[in-house]
């Protein structure tokens, strides 16, 4: 990547110091201090520790915990059915798939639409979403949506395999961007 190829890249992502934030890290449900909980755009941010004991099920079922994700590259993508820019997004987070997730990328929509989930899932078969959309019908009110504080779409929080928040909002040429440097290191 050029000089000014990684300059771009390292105003767009989220500075995350190394040390332990203060989440709890074995996937707590809040902070370790007891102290009210930081935004998902606080430096040191953890997956883990925002995620905590939330047991969130997909489209298909399956209910995702925090030890599903593992040591991957995650992608939190938080969209709805009418939200333009997230539907321009999708071919980006398909070739972004394809390309990384063999490599350990899992990307995660979270749908915050109110709706059926039968509607959502032909909605979803209709856009070619290939990946798990996690789903409540809560809306911004679902737990998801409360616990990384989003309140409206498009949102997307991208998250290391040390579970730190590398890049918020990262979307289209950038998510290539974020995800060509993540991934190159290793």
């Amino acid at each position: 990547m050029t000089r000014a190829g990684l300059l771009i890249l390292s105003v767009t992502l989220v500075y995350a110091p190394a040390a332990p934030s203060a989440w709890a890290l074995d996937g707590g449900t809040g902070p370790a201090s007891g102290e009210a909980p930081a935004p998902p755009e606080a430096p040191g941010t953890r997956l883990a520790g925002l995620w905590g004991d939330l047991e969130v099920q997909d489209l298909e079922g399956r209910t995702w915990t925090a030890a599903d994700l593992g040591d991957r590259v995650v992608l939190l993508d938080f969209w709805a059915t009418w939200c333009a820019p997230c539907l321009a997004d999708f071919p980006h987070l398909e070739r972004a798939r394809t390309a990384y997730e063999d490599r350990g990328l899992i990307i995660l929509s979270v749908s915050l639409d109110r709706c059926s989930r039968r509607d959502l899932r032909s909605f979803g078969r209709r856009q070619g979403i290939t990946w798990p959309v996690l789903f409540d019908g809560l809306g911004t009110a679902g737990a998801v949506a409360g616990r990384f504080q989003v309140e409206y779409p498009p949102r997307s929080l991208l998250f290391d395999r040390e579970g730190r928040l590398v890049a918020l909002d990262p979307r289209g040429e950038m998510l290539d961007a974020a995800l060509r440097v993540l991934f190159a290191a290793e």
